[in-house]
């Protein structure tokens, strides 16, 4: 009885700290988070290809008369160019985010991932703790030569495996603008919503420090 009383208090304990580290962590990032949403354009949404919605998404592929490959080709490119990434809006739901055509690489994946099931392709997100990423330019900043991690989407089609990630217009089924450097692991769904919550608050921070380079520490 005494191992297991001891158990539940150390499960507690743990718990306890992770949310309250949790709780202090976002807190720390909410003014920031609200000044973010501030500098987003006023417009709220975008129109690419007639596209803008996930709805339209959906609709305009099965329109295209594509089918296997050549059909997730066509919806990553589409993703792909209704996108441009976003560190100001990390909050926005999958759905919210395809409209507004801004968003990060979970943002893109599972607003990708939605398009794919509604279409009955099968597709699930993977990651790796460490990806290599060429310079880029994010909000006007150019950004240099970065080691991240990163979240995309594998995709099954006639028994084969295609990496797809929707973040970059020169992507295509297999090929990808950044180079693995650790394990590749699917995601499950349960932690999808808890990457969401960590990522965004560190995409706000990143954010900030591009504005105020003094933030770095």
């Amino acid at each position: 009885m005494s191992v297991i009383v001891t158990s539940a208090f150390i499960l507690s304990l743990l718990v306890g700290t992770v949310l309250a580290g949790s709780l202090l962590y976002l807190a720390f990032f909410l003014p920031f988070s609200i000044r973010s949403v501030r500098l987003l354009p006023k417009e709220g949404r975008t129109t690419t290809d007639g596209v803008t919605k996930l709805v339209d998404a959906v609709r305009e592929a099965r329109d295209s008369g594509l089918t296997g490959l050549p059909l997730v080709a066509h919806v990553q490119q589409l993703a792909a160019r209704k996108y441009r990434y976003s560190r100001r809006n990390p909050w926005d739901s999958w759905e919210r985010s395809f409209e507004r055509g801004m968003g990060y690489c979970i943002q893109m994946t599972m607003a990708l991932k939605l398009i794919f099931d509604r279409l009955g392709i099968v597709a699930w997100p993977v990651q790796s703790l460490r990806c290599g990423f060429p310079p880029s330019v994010i909000h006007g900043v150019p950004q240099p030569a970065k080691i991240s991690g990163h979240m995309w989407l594998r995709v099954r089609v006639d028994g084969h495996d295609y990496d797809v990630c929707p973040g970059n217009a020169g992507n295509t089924p297999g090929v990808t603008h950044f180079k693995v450097m650790a394990p590749v692991r699917p995601v499950p769904r349960w932690l999808v919503p808890v990457l969401h919550i960590f990522s965004a608050a560190e995409n706000v921070r990143r954010d900030w420090k591009n504005l105020f380079p003094r933030m770095e520490t």
